[in-house]
């Protein structure tokens, strides 16, 4: 693997400038953002925007205490996220080996209607049109933010979004992090990174490497993640940044259980992202404007042992594509009570891709294409005193979609909520999202399709209330209605906008914190879905997660979910290529026990072992494909 090498002798340079760095500055500081004693073990916080947008916070110290690997491990036990996986790492990108899931969408093939972020820069495939996983390592996140629901002002061509927040020092000093851990499998997982700021200047760095032999036979994987940003702060409230982040990464695909196992089957991928972003945090405005450009390649090898087309001959699909755009949101307050938004999407993707066959090293099948969207929106808000206690906040707005190939698309928004004090809040909000058809189903639509197809939207509307206790005490309640139209689908020969999904559903969660020891968090979701089959819906989630501090020595964490029984699409198993098959309910149990090292010595970090699925009960995300019984981690995270 191309980065193998270059990180073998970078981490322990890079561990041996930490150790300088430490050594030699004395007035550094210590703020990596370790969770406090009554954080909660899951998410930090759950909350709905004054314009409707529903969110949902990991911080840093979350991914740690979930032991996240990817963002599927960190995001498996929110209330309404499902997600998929076979493997302790990796994702295989080639049909749909590794995703995200939001109250059922994002299961479409392609699958590009649920969007991935890497601060605040879309991530997806230019030609195939959906995100990756293995490109949005969580390695190096501040935080991971679940945007539930379409969100035209903050996030277009998309049902639902998930954005990593890159780490980025914020006072003077220096800090470092270096953690290694080993579990079943043969699997290792590495990092090390180090920041600093000085005055107006900051920096930040960071590496990583991880490996695993997999759950099954063929099933190795290897992913290395570079990263690196600096910044400027150009005044007291504007800073400029620039950040670079590189995947490389290879996974194998073990075919489903009981079917011959591939001798090809392998899925490599590696991007190259660069990002310059403008922030501003003024009394009258406030946002960003950002620009990116995204390089990635493609080899999928592929023998269809796994997938049942016995008649495709084996071979390669090599793929490239070239990413770039812009983006920028702003909130502008001419008077304190009313605030205006104004936001602007344009984004180029494309790039091209054949399939060349092993035998006689022909391309047999290709295609390339180029489309460009802008979004632009504009939308308001105001904040209406009703007495001392109450404030009643009314928003609307809207996104216009101006696309090269499709239909212009309108995506509106309106919401209203009613705030008492800090201690409750009331909610009401309605959005459609707009998400079109990518460069792969347009190539692979006939020719009467492919003049047909046009965006698949979503209507949303939901209401709901927020409760909050002081610092001790929250929990929110969301009742959430939502229809698909003219969702894309595929047949025998070809796709089209046939398509429609129909469900409601309530959800709800909450954090207690009884005493300064000791952080609780349940949540759950019941969905009924109105049209059948609808696929990584399960009737029923629920989830718990308890971390208690039991002395100076010892910090204990156990979390839990259980996950109904639901369909799901698996394009590798000939059976389940067409119809979706049945992946059963499950209850999946985790722990982890974490010693303190500044408990006993000099260095801060801690020593722990996670245990994954300890009670080894029988599960999978997809028909075939078993997860493999109890995961067991042993590891150690020094911090400087």
């Amino acid at each position: 693997m191309k980065t193998t090498t270059y990180l073998a002798v970078a981490i322990p340079l890079a561990v041996h400038y930490v150790s300088a760095v430490a050594d030699g500055a004395e007035s550094a500081t210590n703020d990596l953002g370790r969770v406090s004693v009554t954080a909660s073990p899951v998410t930090q916080e759950e909350r709905v925007e004054k314009d409707g947008a529903e969110i949902v916070t990991l911080s840093r110290g979350q991914l740690g205490e979930l032991n996240a690997q990817d963002l599927q491990t960190a995001l498996r036990q929110v209330p309404g996220v499902t997600i998929s996986r076979y493997s302790p790492i990796g994702s295989y990108g080639g049909a749909q080996g590794g995703s995200v899931y939001i109250r059922g969408q994002g299961a479409a093939r392609p699958g590009g209607e649920i969007r991935m972020y890497t601060d605040g820069v879309p991530r997806e495939s230019g030609v195939w049109g959906h995100p990756l996983m293995d490109s949005v390592p969580v390695d190096f996140a501040d935080s991971v933010q679940v945007a539930k629901n379409p969100s035209p002002g903050r996030y277009a061509g998309t049902f639902g979004a998930v954005d990593v927040e890159t780490r980025r020092r914020r006072e003077d000093g220096y800090e470092g992090e270096l953690g290694l851990a080993y579990g079943r499998f043969n699997t290792l997982l590495s990092s090390v990174s180090a920041g600093m700021k000085d005055g107006a200047f900051d920096a930040y760095a960071g590496l990583s490497y991880k490996r695993s032999d997999g759950v099954r036979k063929h099933n190795d994987a290897e992913m290395a993640t570079a990263f690196g940003r600096v910044g400027a702060e150009l005044s007291e409230y504007e800073r400029l940044s620039f950040v670079y982040q590189r995947t490389d990464s290879s996974v194998e695909d073990p075919g489903a259980r009981h079917t011959p196992t591939p001798h090809y089957d392998r899925f490599d991928l590696a991007t190259d992202l660069y990002t310059l972003r403008f922030d501003t945090d003024r009394d009258f405005i406030k946002g960003y404007s950002l620009v990116y450009f995204e390089h990635g390649a493609i080899e999928w090898r592929k023998d269809h042992l796994s997938d049942g087309v016995l008649a495709s001959p084996a071979g390669t699909a090599d793929t490239t594509w070239l990413n770039w755009g812009t983006r920028s949101r702003y909130e502008i307050s001419p008077i304190e009570e009313f605030t205006l938004i104004a936001a602007l999407d344009a984004a180029s993707e494309g790039g091209h891709t054949a399939n060349v066959r092993f035998s006689d090293n022909r391309k047999v099948f290709g295609y390339a294409a180029r489309f460009v969207t802008v979004s632009p929106y504009a939308g308001a808000y105001g904040d209406i005193s009703l007495g001392e206690d109450f404030t009643l906040t009314p928003s609307a707005g809207a996104r216009a979609y101006l696309h090269s190939v499709y239909d212009t698309e309108w995506g509106p928004e309106a919401a209203v909520k009613l705030a008492w004090r800090e201690t409750l809040e009331l909610f009401a909000n309605a959005s459609r999202g707009v998400h079109y058809p990518g460069i792969y189903t347009r190539a692979m639509a006939d020719d009467f399709a492919r003049h047909t197809l046009d965006a698949e939207t979503m209507d949303y509307f939901a209401v709901g209330a927020k409760a909050m206790a002081g610092d001790d005490f929250d929990a929110i309640l969301t009742f959430f209605h939502t229809e698909v139209a003219d969702r894309i689908e595929r047949t025998a020969t070809t796709y089209i906008n046939s398509g429609d999904m129909r469900a409601s559903g309530i959800e709800a969660s909450a954090h207690y914190r009884p005493v300064s020891d000791v952080s609780l968090f349940l949540g759950g979701a019941w969905t009924s879905a109105e049209t059948h089959p609808a696929t990584r819906l399960p009737e029923w989630t629920m989830s718990a997660g308890c971390t208690w501090k039991v002395c100076d020595y010892l910090k204990w964490t156990v979390d839990g979910q259980y996950i109904g029984s639901m369909y799901a699409y698996s394009p590798r198993a000939a059976a389940e290529r067409d119809a979706p098959g049945k992946v059963d309910d499950a209850f999946v149990f985790n722990t982890r026990l974490a010693v303190p090292l500044e408990s006993f010595t000099p260095v801060s970090g801690e020593i722990y072992v996670s245990i994954e699925n300890f009670t080894n009960q029988h599960y999978e995300y997809y028909p075939g494909y078993p997860m493999g019984g109890t995961m067991a981690y042993i590891g150690f995270r020094v911090k400087f």
